[in-house]
């Protein structure tokens, strides 16, 4: 697993895990979705979320996608809802932005 990629989702996990939607926004790491519906999502799910544990990053889900151009994967990555792993399942998108960094982007957020 690319420690980029984790780091990337680390940090959009805390930002989802402390409120920090508008940052999310200002970062245009939302994707598809405004700030009104990634609240919804978390907030219409049971419980509270909550930080998973550091070993948690380390099944996330990554596949490739075909876009040699950008190095685009996707990935599924569960939430924690009062201290345990949930079936609310952050989706998104990490690839090449045109200055060569990688980003991150949510694609959705859903129960699989």
């Amino acid at each position: 697993m690319d420690d980029n990629i984790i780091g990337l989702l680390e940090s959009l996990v805390v930002l989802l895990v402390n409120s920090k939607f508008s940052e999310i926004v200002a970062r245009n790491e939302n994707g598809r979705l405004s700030q009104s519906e990634i609240e919804a999502a978390l907030r219409e799910y049971p419980g509270i979320i909550s930080l998973p544990p550091e070993s948690a990053y380390r099944s996330v889900y990554v596949y490739d996608i075909y876009d040699g151009a950008t190095g685009a994967r996707k990935s599924e990555f569960d939430l924690w809802y009062d201290g345990e792993v949930s079936d609310l399942t952050l989706s998104a998108e990490i690839k090449k932005n045109s200055s060569g960094e990688l980003v991150i982007t949510i694609e959705d957020i859903h129960v699989l």
